[in-house]
């Protein structure tokens, strides 16, 4: 029944969200503060708008009931297909094809496929005639999830489309489909991605370049030369500090220097004297700008943040009164869960520096609306759960 029960609603969840949105317009505003003097820039009012859409959203859908979903299951996964098709017919930005321009804005569909495929995962594997130990069905779910990630691998967005495997195998596991094959097909890619890093680590350079200590490889042709650079910078100390491994260094720079408790809001040295870049110290490093102001502390509390944003996802996923609901929490969870840890991990040196932002913080539009469409989703779940 669709209809929104105030009793009922997730309210640290929507509390946790309103403090997110209100901390990031604050630290979007910093990261483009230079002086008193310097205009700072509109990005903070527009993320407040995108927050504004978002809850919007957010509100439509925890008012629809979740079931609603499942039968247009197909159309969202479709409709999503078609976008990520879509994009190809506009013209390259930056060398890549991941946006689709309309007035005033881009739109970037494969955020949208992201849900898309939580949404057709869930409803394909909750039918109640599913037999979850047949091979076909592994092999539908891996269809389901292949062509999206394909797509969206060709725009090139590797680190997005990476992002489909661990919400797919989080959802696969649970339901228990082949889970043998499930863990051989990990292991594989697993290895498949240390013989490639590996293969990147001592490919020969290009052509005019001196070769380094163990670079005989001939050079790799599956990858984009900035995707390689950014592996190498995360496998070699000091690879190219001026250029790929520039924001890498700048970023733990940033963090490191906020010490205990930071250097306080709009005192970052390394973003405002232009150290970390201004191009993605509002988007895909947004953390590094709130360690450098807040400390450890601060830090902290961000990861406090998202655990109780987090366990709000999982709470819906236990207590969600059938296996579709279920599902559908459990992938936004584990989406949301992936995008804090691999972008946290970037900054800090844990990780290779990928696009992949900051849930609830990061400036973005699509990103912005499509986290709270998501989380709007795990809301209507969690209220029409199970009293137990």
């Amino acid at each position: 029944m669709n209809g929104i029960q105030h009793r009922r609603i997730d309210w640290a969840m929507l509390g946790t969200i309103l403090v997110l949105i209100g901390l990031s317009a604050a630290f979007i505003y910093s990261a483009q503060f230079k002086s008193e003097a310097d205009p700072v820039g509109t990005n903070w009012i527009k993320q407040l708008v995108f927050a504004g859409l978002g809850l919007c959203a957010y509100g439509a859908l925890t008012w629809l009931d979740y079931q609603a979903l499942a039968r247009m299951a197909w159309f969202v996964y479709g409709g999503a297909v078609v976008l990520l098709l879509a994009v190809f017919l506009f013209p390259e930005v930056n060398g890549a094809h991941r946006w689709i321009p309309l007035p005033g804005i881009t739109f970037q569909p494969s955020e949208v496929a992201k849900v898309a495929v939580v949404v057709a995962l869930a409803a394909w594997l909750a039918a109640p005639d599913r037999d979850l130990d047949e091979w076909g069905t592994f092999f539908a779910c891996a269809a389901i999830v292949g062509l999206p990630f394909l797509l969206i691998a060709a725009e090139p967005d590797l680190s997005t489309s990476l992002m489909l495997a661990p919400i797919s195998l989080a959802i696969m596991l649970y339901m228990g489909v082949q889970r043998k094959l499930l863990l051989a097909a990990m292991a594989a890619v697993l290895l498949l991605a240390a013989a490639c890093c590996l293969w990147i680590k001592y490919e020969r350079p290009p052509e005019g370049e001196e070769a380094g200590p163990g670079q005989v490889l001939p050079r790799m042709p599956l990858l984009q030369e900035y995707q390689k650079g950014r592996i190498k910078v995360f496998l070699t100390k000091n690879h190219d500090l001026a250029d790929a491994g520039w924001n890498k260094l700048q970023s733990q720079i940033a963090v490191g220097s906020g010490g205990l408790r930071g250097k306080g809001w709009l005192q970052g040295t390394q973003n405002n004297l232009g150290f970390l870049p201004r191009t993605v110290a509002p988007t895909d490093f947004i953390f590094c700008v709130v360690a450098e102001e807040t400390g450890f502390v601060g830090g902290m509390f961000f990861i406090l943040l998202y655990t109780v944003l987090l366990g709000g996802c999982m709470r819906a996923a236990l207590r969600a009164r059938d296996e579709f609901g279920r599902l559908l929490a459990l992938g936004i969870g584990t989406m949301l869960f992936c995008h804090v840890f691999v972008n946290i991990a970037m900054t800090i040196g844990l990780l290779p520096i990928t696009g992949l932002p900051l849930p609830l913080m990061s400036y973005g539009g699509s990103f912005m609306v499509v986290t709270m469409i998501a989380l709007g989703l795990v809301q209507s779940v969690y209220q029409r759960r199970r009293i137990r």
